[in-house]
């Protein structure tokens, strides 16, 4: 199984990783602030469909580009899916934020063995953001994998700067094809 995200289309990119289990776990990494906070972002969240999604990243994962994502939850079955609407937050000159759609993000977990499959999928994206998310949720997703085996946290801006071209490349070859 490839550690990259698929690029389904111009915009939408699915990333499959198996994580150590139990699924008790990864889910709890997925829906802890505590645990969040250590592979992801500084999230709050109401933990019921309708519920409200906000998470605010570091300046070390975001450089300051953005001012969060608020969202609200379509989908929860513990511990089996979370899926939220992505609005990303951009602070303006005069100081107010201005939310722009980013589509959907859907978290799935799913037994295997001792292990745990991880489904991410962001949905909606709008293309000139496809790269950059999908470099980003490949970063996250190895913060997440090495933090759940025990190893600790990774060079998240490494990581992104690696990966990220790789992500351009297949979104460019998409746009050069005629895809949709």
């Amino acid at each position: 199984m490839s550690r990259d995200g698929s690029i389904l289309d111009l915009h939408t990119v699915e990333f499959k990783r198996l994580l150590p289990g139990p699924i008790e776990l990864a889910w709890d990494y997925l829906t802890k602030p505590e645990l969040l906070k250590t592979w992801f972002a500084d999230v709050t969240l109401e933990p019921h469909v309708g519920g409200t999604v906000d998470v605010r990243f570091s300046t070390e994962t975001c450089g300051g580009h953005t001012a969060g994502v608020h969202g609200t939850i379509r989908e929860l079955r513990r511990p089996h899916v979370l899926c939220f609407t992505w609005f990303q937050r951009y602070q303006q000159p005069d100081g107010s934020i201005k939310e722009i759609d980013e589509g959907e993000v859907r978290f799935e977990l799913q037994e295997k063995g001792e292990k745990v499959l991880l489904t991410l999928l962001h949905s909606r994206l709008p293309t000139e953001e496809l790269a950059p998310h999908s470099a980003g949720w490949h970063a996250y997703l190895d913060n997440l994998d090495s933090r759940i085996a025990g190893r600790g946290g990774i060079d998240f801006m490494e990581v992104v700067e690696r990966v990220r071209p790789k992500y351009e490349e297949r979104i460019a070859s998409l746009q050069r094809s005629g895809a949709a």
